[in-house]
Protein backbone atom coordinates (compact mmCIF):
# COMPACT_ATOMS: atom_id res chain seq x y z
CA UNK A 1 0.00 0.00 0.00
CA UNK A 2 1.40 3.39 -0.99
CA UNK A 3 2.58 5.70 1.78
CA UNK A 4 1.35 9.21 1.16
CA UNK A 5 4.14 11.10 2.88
CA UNK A 6 7.21 10.67 5.05
CA UNK A 7 7.37 11.98 8.57
CA UNK A 8 9.80 14.84 9.05
CA UNK A 9 13.00 13.48 10.56
CA UNK A 10 13.77 14.39 14.13
CA UNK A 11 10.46 16.15 14.84
CA UNK A 12 9.11 15.43 18.32
CA UNK A 13 6.65 17.26 20.53
CA UNK A 14 4.20 16.52 23.31
CA UNK A 15 0.96 15.50 21.60
CA UNK A 16 -2.10 17.70 22.04
CA UNK A 17 -5.61 16.29 22.51
CA UNK A 18 -6.29 15.87 18.79
CA UNK A 19 -3.00 14.10 18.20
CA UNK A 20 -3.62 11.74 21.12
CA UNK A 21 -7.05 10.91 19.73
CA UNK A 22 -5.56 9.11 16.79
CA UNK A 23 -1.87 9.93 16.53
CA UNK A 24 -2.69 12.21 13.62
CA UNK A 25 0.84 13.59 13.51
CA UNK A 26 2.04 10.30 12.08
CA UNK A 27 2.56 10.76 8.39
CA UNK A 28 0.48 7.74 7.43
CA UNK A 29 -1.72 4.95 8.73
CA UNK A 30 -1.73 1.60 6.91
CA UNK A 31 -4.72 -0.69 7.48
CA UNK A 32 -5.49 -4.24 6.42
CA UNK A 33 -8.25 -4.23 3.80
CA UNK A 34 -10.89 -6.91 4.31
CA UNK A 35 -13.26 -8.30 1.72
CA UNK A 36 -12.16 -5.90 -1.00
CA UNK A 37 -13.84 -2.95 0.74
CA UNK A 38 -11.99 0.32 1.24
CA UNK A 39 -12.99 2.59 4.10
CA UNK A 40 -9.59 3.74 5.29
CA UNK A 41 -8.22 7.24 5.58
CA UNK A 42 -4.73 8.68 5.47
CA UNK A 43 -3.54 12.05 6.76
CA UNK A 44 -0.54 13.53 4.98
CA UNK A 45 1.25 16.83 5.14
CA UNK A 46 -0.10 17.67 1.72
CA UNK A 47 -0.13 16.69 -1.92
CA UNK A 48 2.11 17.88 -4.69
CA UNK A 49 2.57 21.16 -2.86
CA UNK A 50 3.16 19.73 0.60
CA UNK A 51 3.86 22.52 3.04
CA UNK A 52 6.26 22.67 5.95
CA UNK A 53 5.20 21.91 9.54
CA UNK A 54 4.17 24.84 11.66
CA UNK A 55 2.97 25.78 15.11
CA UNK A 56 -0.59 26.24 16.24
CA UNK A 57 -2.37 29.22 14.67
CA UNK A 58 -5.64 31.07 15.02
CA UNK A 59 -7.36 28.73 12.56
CA UNK A 60 -7.02 25.92 15.09
CA UNK A 61 -4.74 23.50 13.25
CA UNK A 62 -1.57 22.10 14.77
CA UNK A 63 1.99 21.38 13.78
CA UNK A 64 2.35 18.84 11.01
CA UNK A 65 -1.17 19.03 9.61
CA UNK A 66 0.04 20.10 6.18
CA UNK A 67 -1.53 23.55 5.75
CA UNK A 68 0.84 26.49 6.14
CA UNK A 69 0.01 29.51 8.34
CA UNK A 70 -0.45 31.63 5.23
CA UNK A 71 -2.86 29.13 3.74
CA UNK A 72 -4.73 28.89 7.04
CA UNK A 73 -5.07 32.66 7.18
CA UNK A 74 -6.47 32.73 3.64
CA UNK A 75 -9.01 30.04 4.56
CA UNK A 76 -9.98 31.93 7.73
CA UNK A 77 -10.49 35.10 5.67
CA UNK A 78 -12.70 33.21 3.22
CA UNK A 79 -14.82 31.96 6.13
CA UNK A 80 -14.96 35.35 7.87
CA UNK A 81 -18.58 36.21 8.53
CA UNK A 82 -19.64 32.57 8.14
CA UNK A 83 -17.87 30.96 11.10
CA UNK A 84 -18.19 32.61 14.53
CA UNK A 85 -15.64 31.98 17.24
CA UNK A 86 -18.03 29.86 19.28
CA UNK A 87 -21.51 28.38 19.18
CA UNK A 88 -23.27 25.81 17.01
CA UNK A 89 -23.65 26.53 13.30
CA UNK A 90 -26.90 25.65 11.54
CA UNK A 91 -26.88 23.17 8.64
CA UNK A 92 -27.60 26.05 6.26
CA UNK A 93 -24.59 27.98 7.56
CA UNK A 94 -22.38 24.90 7.25
CA UNK A 95 -23.48 24.49 3.64
CA UNK A 96 -22.48 28.10 3.03
CA UNK A 97 -19.04 27.21 4.46
CA UNK A 98 -18.52 24.22 2.15
CA UNK A 99 -19.83 26.14 -0.86
CA UNK A 100 -17.48 29.04 -0.18
CA UNK A 101 -14.44 26.76 -0.04
CA UNK A 102 -15.45 24.71 -3.08
CA UNK A 103 -15.37 27.97 -5.03
CA UNK A 104 -11.80 28.69 -3.87
CA UNK A 105 -9.78 25.98 -5.64
CA UNK A 106 -6.62 28.01 -5.09
CA UNK A 107 -6.84 27.21 -1.37
CA UNK A 108 -6.84 23.41 -1.66
CA UNK A 109 -6.34 22.01 -5.19
CA UNK A 110 -2.56 21.62 -4.88
CA UNK A 111 -2.87 19.79 -1.53
CA UNK A 112 -4.86 16.78 -2.77
CA UNK A 113 -3.42 13.26 -2.79
CA UNK A 114 -5.41 10.74 -4.85
CA UNK A 115 -4.63 7.22 -3.67
CA UNK A 116 -6.35 4.13 -5.11
CA UNK A 117 -5.72 2.17 -1.92
CA UNK A 118 -6.92 4.53 0.82
CA UNK A 119 -9.38 7.37 1.16
CA UNK A 120 -7.33 10.48 1.88
CA UNK A 121 -8.28 13.47 4.02
CA UNK A 122 -6.72 16.67 5.33
CA UNK A 123 -8.05 19.12 7.97
CA UNK A 124 -8.23 22.64 6.56
CA UNK A 125 -9.68 24.66 9.42
CA UNK A 126 -10.71 24.21 13.05
CA UNK A 127 -12.32 26.60 15.53
CA UNK A 128 -14.42 26.21 18.64
CA UNK A 129 -17.54 26.25 16.47
CA UNK A 130 -16.66 24.02 13.51
CA UNK A 131 -14.03 22.04 11.65
CA UNK A 132 -13.49 21.78 7.89
CA UNK A 133 -11.94 18.87 5.95
CA UNK A 134 -10.70 18.17 2.44
CA UNK A 135 -11.32 14.60 1.17
CA UNK A 136 -10.21 12.73 -1.95
CA UNK A 137 -12.05 9.70 -3.35
CA UNK A 138 -11.28 6.94 -5.83
CA UNK A 139 -13.46 4.13 -7.23
CA UNK A 140 -14.71 1.72 -4.56
CA UNK A 141 -14.06 4.00 -1.58
CA UNK A 142 -16.89 4.70 0.89
CA UNK A 143 -17.47 5.64 4.51
CA UNK A 144 -19.76 2.87 5.85
CA UNK A 145 -22.99 3.84 7.63
CA UNK A 146 -22.37 6.31 10.47
CA UNK A 147 -23.63 9.39 12.29
CA UNK A 148 -21.62 12.40 13.45
CA UNK A 149 -21.83 12.20 17.24
CA UNK A 150 -24.44 14.94 17.53
CA UNK A 151 -22.74 17.38 15.15
CA UNK A 152 -24.59 19.01 12.27
CA UNK A 153 -22.76 18.97 8.95
CA UNK A 154 -22.50 19.67 5.26
CA UNK A 155 -20.44 18.29 2.40
CA UNK A 156 -20.05 19.53 -1.15
CA UNK A 157 -18.47 17.86 -4.16
CA UNK A 158 -15.68 20.01 -5.56
CA UNK A 159 -14.68 17.58 -8.30
CA UNK A 160 -16.26 14.40 -9.62
CA UNK A 161 -19.36 12.82 -8.15
CA UNK A 162 -20.40 11.23 -4.84
CA UNK A 163 -23.49 9.26 -3.91
CA UNK A 164 -25.07 9.51 -0.45
CA UNK A 165 -27.36 6.93 1.06
CA UNK A 166 -29.08 8.33 4.13
CA UNK A 167 -31.76 7.46 6.65
CA UNK A 168 -34.82 9.68 6.39
CA UNK A 169 -36.95 10.67 9.37
CA UNK A 170 -39.42 7.94 8.39
CA UNK A 171 -36.71 5.31 8.73
CA UNK A 172 -36.50 4.60 5.00
CA UNK A 173 -33.04 4.57 3.43
CA UNK A 174 -32.89 7.04 0.55
CA UNK A 175 -30.23 7.84 -2.05
CA UNK A 176 -29.04 10.99 -3.79
CA UNK A 177 -26.21 11.96 -6.08
CA UNK A 178 -23.98 14.93 -5.29
CA UNK A 179 -22.26 16.26 -8.40
CA UNK A 180 -19.45 18.80 -8.64
CA UNK A 181 -20.54 22.20 -7.39
CA UNK A 182 -23.49 20.83 -5.40
CA UNK A 183 -23.72 20.11 -1.68
CA UNK A 184 -26.02 18.84 1.05
CA UNK A 185 -26.53 19.80 4.69
CA UNK A 186 -27.92 17.84 7.62
CA UNK A 187 -28.77 18.06 11.30
CA UNK A 188 -27.30 16.29 14.34
CA UNK A 189 -29.33 13.07 13.91
CA UNK A 190 -28.23 12.37 10.33
CA UNK A 191 -27.06 8.83 9.50
CA UNK A 192 -25.54 8.14 6.07
CA UNK A 193 -23.03 6.32 3.91
CA UNK A 194 -21.11 8.38 1.34
CA UNK A 195 -19.31 6.73 -1.57
CA UNK A 196 -17.43 7.58 -4.74
CA UNK A 197 -19.65 7.51 -7.82
CA UNK A 198 -18.92 7.38 -11.50
CA UNK A 199 -15.50 7.28 -13.13
CA UNK A 200 -12.41 9.30 -12.34
CA UNK A 201 -11.44 10.88 -9.05
CA UNK A 202 -13.59 12.99 -6.74
CA UNK A 203 -12.83 15.69 -4.18
CA UNK A 204 -15.12 17.07 -1.50
CA UNK A 205 -15.20 19.66 1.29
CA UNK A 206 -16.85 18.76 4.63
CA UNK A 207 -17.76 20.95 7.62
CA UNK A 208 -19.17 20.01 11.04
CA UNK A 209 -20.45 21.90 14.06
CA UNK A 210 -19.53 21.35 16.81
CA UNK A 211 -16.21 19.86 15.62
CA UNK A 212 -16.26 16.06 15.27
CA UNK A 213 -15.26 14.08 18.34
CA UNK A 214 -17.00 10.70 18.01
CA UNK A 215 -19.42 8.87 15.76
CA UNK A 216 -21.52 5.73 15.82
CA UNK A 217 -21.34 3.10 13.09
CA UNK A 218 -24.41 1.14 11.97
CA UNK A 219 -25.05 -2.28 10.52
CA UNK A 220 -27.64 -2.83 7.79
CA UNK A 221 -30.07 -5.58 8.87
CA UNK A 222 -33.49 -6.82 7.89
CA UNK A 223 -34.84 -4.59 10.66
CA UNK A 224 -33.16 -1.46 9.35
CA UNK A 225 -29.96 0.18 10.58
CA UNK A 226 -28.78 -1.12 13.96
CA UNK A 227 -26.14 0.80 15.95
CA UNK A 228 -22.96 -1.29 16.10
CA UNK A 229 -20.26 0.73 17.88
CA UNK A 230 -19.33 4.26 18.89
CA UNK A 231 -15.73 5.31 18.39
CA UNK A 232 -13.49 8.33 18.76
CA UNK A 233 -12.74 9.68 15.32
CA UNK A 234 -9.71 11.22 13.74
CA UNK A 235 -11.04 12.36 10.40
CA UNK A 236 -14.05 13.51 8.44
CA UNK A 237 -16.80 11.06 7.45
CA UNK A 238 -15.63 8.12 9.53
CA UNK A 239 -12.02 8.21 8.44
CA UNK A 240 -10.88 4.98 10.05
CA UNK A 241 -9.51 1.64 8.96
CA UNK A 242 -11.18 -1.75 8.92
CA UNK A 243 -7.99 -3.62 9.74
CA UNK A 244 -6.34 -4.88 12.90
CA UNK A 245 -4.00 -3.41 15.47
CA UNK A 246 -2.16 -1.36 12.83
CA UNK A 247 -5.13 0.94 12.21
CA UNK A 248 -5.55 4.47 13.47
CA UNK A 249 -8.64 3.38 15.41
CA UNK A 250 -6.56 0.94 17.41
CA UNK A 251 -4.13 3.77 18.21
CA UNK A 252 -7.00 5.98 19.37
CA UNK A 253 -8.46 3.22 21.53
CA UNK A 254 -5.08 2.53 23.12
CA UNK A 255 -4.56 6.24 23.81
CA UNK A 256 -7.99 6.49 25.48
CA UNK A 257 -7.18 3.47 27.65
CA UNK A 258 -4.20 5.35 29.07
CA UNK A 259 -6.40 8.11 30.49
CA UNK A 260 -7.14 7.98 34.22
CA UNK A 261 -9.49 9.73 36.60
CA UNK A 262 -6.54 11.90 37.67
CA UNK A 263 -6.96 13.80 34.39
CA UNK A 264 -10.55 14.81 35.23
CA UNK A 265 -11.40 18.25 36.64
CA UNK A 266 -11.84 18.42 40.39
CA UNK A 267 -15.37 17.64 41.49
CA UNK A 268 -16.37 16.07 38.18
CA UNK A 269 -19.21 13.57 38.65
CA UNK A 270 -19.20 10.06 37.21
CA UNK A 271 -22.26 8.64 35.49
CA UNK A 272 -23.27 6.63 38.56
CA UNK A 273 -23.26 9.80 40.64
CA UNK A 274 -25.28 11.65 38.01
CA UNK A 275 -27.88 8.88 37.98
CA UNK A 276 -28.11 8.80 41.75
CA UNK A 277 -28.51 12.57 41.91
CA UNK A 278 -31.19 12.55 39.20
CA UNK A 279 -33.15 9.74 40.84
CA UNK A 280 -33.07 11.50 44.17
CA UNK A 281 -35.44 14.14 42.81
CA UNK A 282 -37.75 11.85 40.82
CA UNK A 283 -40.72 9.66 41.63
CA UNK A 284 -39.78 6.02 41.04
CA UNK A 285 -42.52 4.89 38.62
CA UNK A 286 -42.82 1.11 38.38
CA UNK A 287 -44.56 -0.52 35.43
CA UNK A 288 -47.92 -1.24 37.11
CA UNK A 289 -48.04 2.26 38.59
CA UNK A 290 -47.18 3.74 35.19
CA UNK A 291 -50.09 1.86 33.59
CA UNK A 292 -52.45 3.26 36.24
CA UNK A 293 -51.06 6.76 35.65
CA UNK A 294 -51.66 6.45 31.91
CA UNK A 295 -55.33 5.71 32.51
CA UNK A 296 -55.42 8.87 34.63
CA UNK A 297 -54.10 11.18 31.92
CA UNK A 298 -50.31 10.78 32.07
CA UNK A 299 -48.30 10.53 28.83
CA UNK A 300 -45.72 7.82 28.20
CA UNK A 301 -42.87 9.20 26.07
CA UNK A 302 -40.63 6.61 24.39
CA UNK A 303 -37.15 8.04 23.68
CA UNK A 304 -35.61 4.86 22.23
CA UNK A 305 -34.26 5.09 18.66
CA UNK A 306 -36.09 3.35 15.84
CA UNK A 307 -33.55 0.52 15.65
CA UNK A 308 -34.03 -0.34 19.30
CA UNK A 309 -37.82 -0.25 19.07
CA UNK A 310 -37.70 -2.61 16.10
CA UNK A 311 -35.65 -5.13 18.06
CA UNK A 312 -37.49 -4.81 21.39
CA UNK A 313 -41.02 -3.78 20.52
CA UNK A 314 -43.24 -0.85 21.47
CA UNK A 315 -45.90 0.11 24.00
CA UNK A 316 -49.27 0.84 22.34
CA UNK A 317 -50.16 4.49 22.78
CA UNK A 318 -46.65 5.62 23.73
CA UNK A 319 -45.55 8.90 22.16
CA UNK A 320 -42.29 8.57 20.23
CA UNK A 321 -39.92 11.52 20.73
CA UNK A 322 -36.22 11.14 19.95
CA UNK A 323 -33.90 11.82 22.86
CA UNK A 324 -31.97 14.37 20.82
CA UNK A 325 -35.05 16.61 20.45
CA UNK A 326 -36.89 15.81 23.69
CA UNK A 327 -36.33 19.14 25.46
CA UNK A 328 -37.24 21.16 22.34
CA UNK A 329 -40.51 19.25 21.98
CA UNK A 330 -41.51 19.56 25.65
CA UNK A 331 -40.21 22.99 26.67
CA UNK A 332 -43.30 25.26 26.93
CA UNK A 333 -41.16 28.15 25.63
CA UNK A 334 -39.84 26.33 22.55
CA UNK A 335 -41.05 27.13 19.04
CA UNK A 336 -40.77 23.38 18.31
CA UNK A 337 -42.91 22.31 21.28
CA UNK A 338 -45.83 19.88 21.17
CA UNK A 339 -48.54 22.02 22.80
CA UNK A 340 -50.51 19.12 24.26
CA UNK A 341 -47.40 17.83 26.09
CA UNK A 342 -45.31 20.94 26.75
CA UNK A 343 -47.20 21.95 29.89
CA UNK A 344 -45.83 22.60 33.33
CA UNK A 345 -48.72 20.66 34.87
CA UNK A 346 -48.41 17.72 32.48
CA UNK A 347 -47.45 14.32 33.86
CA UNK A 348 -44.73 12.91 31.60
CA UNK A 349 -43.31 9.39 32.08
CA UNK A 350 -40.12 8.96 30.07
CA UNK A 351 -39.25 5.44 28.90
CA UNK A 352 -36.01 4.04 27.51
CA UNK A 353 -34.91 0.41 27.33
CA UNK A 354 -33.81 -0.17 30.94
CA UNK A 355 -34.47 3.06 32.83
CA UNK A 356 -31.06 4.72 32.70
CA UNK A 357 -31.21 7.23 29.83
CA UNK A 358 -34.80 8.04 30.79
CA UNK A 359 -33.68 8.99 34.30
CA UNK A 360 -31.36 11.70 32.99
CA UNK A 361 -33.97 12.78 30.43
CA UNK A 362 -36.68 13.16 33.10
CA UNK A 363 -34.32 15.17 35.31
CA UNK A 364 -33.63 17.45 32.35
CA UNK A 365 -37.37 17.97 31.80
CA UNK A 366 -37.74 18.95 35.46
CA UNK A 367 -35.06 21.59 34.99
CA UNK A 368 -37.01 23.23 32.14
CA UNK A 369 -40.19 23.44 34.22
CA UNK A 370 -42.02 20.11 33.83
CA UNK A 371 -42.01 19.44 37.56
CA UNK A 372 -44.15 16.29 37.31
CA UNK A 373 -41.88 14.52 34.81
CA UNK A 374 -40.47 11.15 35.88
CA UNK A 375 -39.13 7.92 34.39
CA UNK A 376 -40.32 4.33 33.99
CA UNK A 377 -38.26 2.28 36.43
CA UNK A 378 -36.61 -0.54 34.48
CA UNK A 379 -37.76 0.90 31.16
CA UNK A 380 -39.43 -1.09 28.39
CA UNK A 381 -37.80 -4.27 29.64
CA UNK A 382 -39.59 -3.96 33.00
CA UNK A 383 -42.88 -3.11 31.27
CA UNK A 384 -42.62 -6.22 29.10
CA UNK A 385 -41.54 -8.43 32.02
CA UNK A 386 -44.64 -7.31 33.93
CA UNK A 387 -46.81 -8.75 31.15
CA UNK A 388 -48.18 -5.35 30.15
CA UNK A 389 -49.31 -4.64 26.56
CA UNK A 390 -46.63 -4.46 23.86
CA UNK A 391 -46.62 -4.73 20.10
CA UNK A 392 -44.00 -5.27 17.38
CA UNK A 393 -42.60 -2.14 15.82
CA UNK A 394 -42.95 -1.83 12.05
CA UNK A 395 -39.72 -2.08 10.06
CA UNK A 396 -39.35 1.02 7.89
CA UNK A 397 -35.86 0.26 6.56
Amino acid sequence: MRRAANEQAGHHEKPGPWQRAGRILRAYHVALIEGGGVSVAVVTRGGSAAEEPFGQTGAGLRRGWGVSPGRQQAIACTLQGLVPGAGRLSPARLQAVTSALVARRDLWADLIVHDPDVRWYLPLHRSNSCDVWLLAWECGQDTDWHDHGGSSGSFAAAEGCLVEQYRAASGWRLRRQVVAGRGVAFGPGHVHNVAHSGSGSATSIHAYSPPLLAMTYYQVTGYGLIARETVAIEGAEGARGRGGAETALADATAAAAELSSDALPGGAQGIDELLAEARGGLERMRADAALAALTDGAALVDIRPLEQRIVEGEVPGAIIIGRNVLEWRLDPRSDARIPALARTDGRIIVMCSEGFASTLAAASLRRIGLHRATYLDGGFQAWKAAGLPTRPAQSLG
